[in-house]
């Protein structure tokens, strides 16, 4: 059986270092992949570029998440230059400050709102008409703190949650048109962003390697391979479920 049908993907986040990863990931399987950035243009390009050194297709495109009629025209250009789109994938989110709930400003949780739970919601609405011809998947990002709580993590942790039953009700009313939709709830991943972390604080490094049980924090790649996996047919039994990468941790 072949892992995708004709067409291609959609990565909302794509330059970003998760969402890069996922973008790679499909180059590898032979997908072509339309990305989206939100304000570094460079770091789209360059993940374009190397997707296309490998042979296989790759646009780009900039977005703001809450803005659901761009997202809309951005997922029909990527299904006519594709000739289908058979995967769309939600890597964006709002920008995370660690802080305790008793004093976490307004202003975060409305960008939260804004850009992560409708980011996903304008996303998801806009490409179920694709998906549907396609009878494709749609899968999202998540956090691990579903499973947990990380203390001072509680805007990702609460707006991931909405996502988590945003996908379960797109699972359950989609089925029928052949689309399925799923989640990966990620831990401690080695993105740039996590490496300057442990860099300020150099016992966090320590300290994950005691609470994780694999010992590590988790690699890019893979994330990228399990959302491909999750995307593909080989996944073609699976919906509505919240899948957990890291490393055992929420255990």
């Amino acid at each position: 059986m072949e892992d995708f049908g004709n067409g291609g993907a959609f990565v909302l986040g794509g330059s970003g270092g998760l969402g890069s990863a996922i973008c790679a990931a499909f180059a590898r399987a032979g997908v072509p992949v339309a990305l989206s950035y939100n304000s570094d243009r460079e770091a789209a390009e360059r993940v374009a570029a190397e997707i296309e050194a490998t042979g296989v297709r790759a646009t780009v495109c900039q977005l703001d998440s809450s803005d659901r009629a761009a997202i809309g025209a951005a997922l029909d250009a990527a299904d006519v230059a594709f000739g289908g789109l058979h995967s769309v994938v939600y890597a964006g989110g709002a920008g995370f400050t660690p802080e305790f709930f008793s004093r976490t400003e307004e202003s975060v949780w409305q960008n939260w709102l804004k850009y992560d739970v409708m980011g996903a919601i304008n996303l998801a609405q806009a490409a179920l008409p694709h998906l549907r011809r396609s009878k494709g998947s749609f899968t999202s990002l998540s956090t691990y703190q579903g499973d947990m709580i990380e203390v001072r993590g509680g805007p990702s942790a609460i707006a991931k949650a909405a996502v988590d039953r945003m996908v379960a009700v797109i699972a359950k009313e989609e089925g029928r048109f052949g689309v399925r939709a799923n989640t990966l709830r990620c831990g401690w991943i080695g993105v740039d962003g996590v490496e300057r972390l442990f860099e300020m604080i150099p016992q966090l490094r320590e300290e994950k390697k005691k609470t994780v049980p694999l010992g590590r924090v988790g690699y890019p790649e893979e994330v990228g391979e399990t959302i491909v996996f999750l995307s593909s047919r080989r996944a073609g039994y699976i919906t509505g479920q919240n899948l957990t990468a890291d490393g055992g941790e929420s255990l």
